[in-house]
């Protein structure tokens, strides 16, 4: 199934080239200026020495399909956002509804926060939707919060309380979805 492992250096050229791909891109706040593996691979090592970030290659069935991230994570305030994406299409439809739970259980189980809170792009339509599938509460649109592309963009956030995600109903069980993130 799904196993979550942190990247090393090593994975600088895959994820330089994921993260260049226009329908990865497309929908993030910020655009790689000269893309370069030297310093994807300086990024990685700088991400790891902050205690405010974690993330992962998300693989499934021992094939690198996608990237997962929580940042701004707040051991104060037990808080943070995340970021994923999967690159292919044919994974995407296939995989993304089964990634929430995952997604979900390691934030407030593997890291103990209290809340999520993310930020969608106007235009990213589908994963605007599936925030709202999943409940997860619509606290309101950031006008004109983006500049890309030569205009500014809207961003929609949203949040997740642990006790409004205790009560959501779980494909998977909390052992399956935390036994599959490799620290």
């Amino acid at each position: 199934m799904f196993r979550f492992r942190r990247p090393t250096t090593d994975d600088a050229e895959t994820l330089l080239r994921w993260r260049t791909e226009p329908s990865i891109t497309r929908f993030m706040f910020t655009d790689l200026e000269t893309p370069d593996v030297d310093r994807q691979r300086a990024w990685l090592a700088a991400m790891d020495a902050r205690p405010d970030f974690r993330h992962f290659i998300i693989e499934h069935e021992g094939r690198p399909v996608g990237y997962l991230s929580y940042y701004d994570i707040d051991r104060v305030h037990l808080r943070c956002s995340s970021g994923s994406y999967i690159v292919e299409e044919k994974d995407r439809k296939k995989l993304a509804g089964f990634l929430h739970c995952f997604i979900m259980d390691y934030c407030f189980y593997g890291l103990g926060m209290n809340k999520l809170f993310n930020y969608f792009m106007e235009g990213n339509d589908t994963v605007i939707r599936i925030q709202r599938v999943v409940k997860a509460r619509e606290v309101g649109v950031l006008r004109q919060h983006v500049q890309k592309y030569g205009r500014f963009h809207d961003v929609h956030v949203f949040e997740t309380l642990r006790s409004d995600w205790e009560g959501h109903p779980h494909i998977f069980s909390r052992e399956t979805t935390l036994a599959a993130f490799a620290e």
